[in-house]
C-alpha cells in the first residue's frame, strides 16, 4: 500500500509536474515538497502545520485532502503504537523485576524480625537463670509484636518544566544574506542557500535583517508566518515576536 508521500509524488509525476511547479503554485519551500514526498514528517513543523501542507499539496494536484489527511493520521498512529508496543515490553520486564524484588525484601524482613525476637527471649531467658519464671512482667520488657513497615516508594514526577521561549525557524526558499539578532543581542550574519534552515530561541523578540525578503520562510512556534517580504528586495529591522512579524 502507498504511503501519503507516495501518492503524492506519483500524482505529481502522473501530471508531468515538477517540485518547482508545486513550489511556485503553493508558496511551499521545495524542501518542505520534498519532505512530505518522502514522508519525513518529524523534520516539519507541528502535526496541524502538516496536515495544513498536505490539504494544500493535494489540493493543488486536485486529490481528496481529507483523504490524504486521514492516511497521514493513521501513519503516525501506526508509527505510535510501534513506539508504545517497544517501551511495553519493556516496561513490564521492569514491573516484574521490582516486583521480584519487593517480595524478597519481604522475605528478609521478616527474617530479621524472626531473629530479633529470638535473641529478645535467649537474653531474657539469660537474665532469669534458672529461677522460677516470674509472674510480673516488667515495665521494661517490650512484648509488643515486631511490626514490619512496608518500604514506600517515594514517586518522582519526572515532567521537566520549562520556561517558555519563542522558536523561530527560517527556511531559505533561494540564496539570501540574513543577520539575525536575538533580544537585542547580535546572533547570527550568514548566507543560506536553496533548502537551508536555521533555529533560534529568544525570550522576547528577533531582529532581522535580509537580502532577499521572499527568498526567506519564517515559522514562530510551527506556525508559518509567511516570507521575510515580498520582492527582490532588501528587508531591514523585521521585528519577529509573540503577535508575529513586524518591520
Amino acid at each position: 500500500m502507498e504511503s501519503v508521500g507516495e501518492l503524492l509524488k506519483h500524482e505529481r509525476e502522473a501530471q508531468g509536474k515538477t517540485i518547482e511547479d508545486v513550489a511556485r503554485a503553493t508558496k511551499l519551500s521545495r524542501l518542505i515538497l520534498e519532505a512530505l514526498e518522502a514522508d519525513h514528517f518529524s523534520v516539519l513543523p507541528a502535526s496541524v502545520y502538516v496536515k495544513g501542507h498536505l490539504r494544500t499539496y493535494a489540493r493543488f494536484l486536485g486529490m481528496n485532502e481529507d483523504a490524504i489527511v486521514d492516511k497521514y493520521l493513521r501513519f503516525t498512529q501506526q508509527l505510535e503504537h510501534e513506539e508504545l508496543d517497544e517501551w511495553d515490553a519493556v516496561e513490564l520486564e521492569l514491573h516484574e523485576e521490582k516486583q521480584r524484588m519487593g517480595r524478597r525484601w519481604v522475605w528478609i524482613a521478616a527474617a530479621v524480625a524472626v531473629v530479633v525476637a529470638v535473641v529478645c527471649w535467649y537474653a531474657a531467658a539469660q537474665r532469669g537463670g534458672t529461677s522460677e519464671p516470674e509472674t510480673e512482667i516488667s515495665a521494661d520488657t517490650d512484648t509488643s509484636a515486631v511490626v514490619v513497615e512496608p518500604v514506600r516508594e517515594t514517586v518522582v514526577d519526572d515532567t521537566l518544566i520549562e520556561w517558555h521561549k519563542l522558536e523561530l525557524l527560517v527556511v531559505a526558499k533561494d540564496r539570501t544574506w540574513l543577520r539575525v539578532s536575538v533580544d537585542g543581542e547580535p546572533e547570527a550574519d550568514l548566507t543560506l542557500a536553496r533548502g537551508d534552515q536555521r533555529q533560534w530561541e529568544a525570550d522576547e523578540f528577533f531582529e532581522l535583517d535580509v537580502g532577499t525578503g521572499e527568498n526567506l520562510e519564517l515559522y514562530l512556534g510551527g506556525k508559518l508566518l509567511g516570507t521575510a517580504g515580498s520582492g527582490p528586495r532588501l528587508v531591514e529591522g523585521l521585528v519577529v515576536n509573540e503577535n508575529g512579524m513586524s518591520d
